[in-house]
């Protein structure tokens, strides 16, 4: 069918996609701006529902790729317009927060986007309660084990409490990680808010153990702790 509101022309084709007929006589002129804007949001569209980089990224990427005429970036939508819709269409695509830990992680978010694992540990405490999870790609990972990096976040644990058994089961499962890896594990610095239940398990895993507690974004106070 065409796609101007009012012209009634269809085009029948096989499934390979070669012309049967053509009925109808078109009763506008042509647009060749509105196809040019069509494709590119109809390759928006798709890769906002397959991927899962910001949406103002993708818009981007493809406009450069896109090399419209003048006439057709005119009457494309802006940014925050098609940004707006398609955040909507998203949403409705989107697994919704769970109210369970008992739920299937899908593989989307297992890995990142070159393919690579990211869900580095998923370990329930209990039976299908207290779960933990950390994402973490092999690169991170590396920075972690490695090297002493201030300010860059190389894991996103998630934790069911502020437990001493819950910081204890997660250092062991980092502990698995470093052998896994071939690498060692041995912090000097943590940056941390005030953690009760952290402190005395930090404090078993170095010697000498130097704790950054952040009171706001632009002042922190240290403490240097021997055990």
């Amino acid at each position: 069918m065409c796609t101007e509101k009012g012209c009634s022309v269809s085009v029948h084709t096989t499934l390979n996609k070669e012309l049967i007929c053509l009925n109808g006589v078109h009763n506008h002129l042509s647009s060749p701006e509105q196809l040019e804007a069509k494709l590119v949001r109809n390759k928006m569209k798709k890769r906002i529902l397959t991927e899962t980089i910001p949406i103002t990224k993708i818009y981007d990427e493809e406009i450069v790729k896109a090399k419209l005429s003048k006439s057709a970036a005119a009457i494309l939508p802006t940014v925050i317009e098609y940004r707006s819709n398609m955040s909507k269409t998203r949403r409705k695509i989107t697994s919704v927060i769970p109210s369970t830990v008992m739920i299937e992680i899908p593989e989307l978010y297992q890995q990142t986007l070159s393919n690579e694992r990211f869900l580095t540990i998923d370990l329930f405490l209990k039976r299908g309660q207290d779960r933990i999870l950390v994402f973490a790609s092999n690169q991170q990972l590396e920075l972690l084990f490695e090297f002493c990096m201030e300010d860059l976040r190389v894991a996103f644990c998630l934790l069911p409490n502020k437990r001493g058994k819950t910081y204890t089961a997660l250092m062991e499962q980092l502990k698995e990680q470093v052998n896994i890896v071939g690498k060692q594990f041995n912090p000097k610095r943590f940056v941390t808010d005030y953690e009760p239940g952290l402190m005395p398990i930090l404090e078993q895993e170095v010697s000498i153990l130097y704790l950054e507690i952040p009171f706001s974004t632009f002042k922190t106070t240290s403490f240097l702790l021997v055990s």
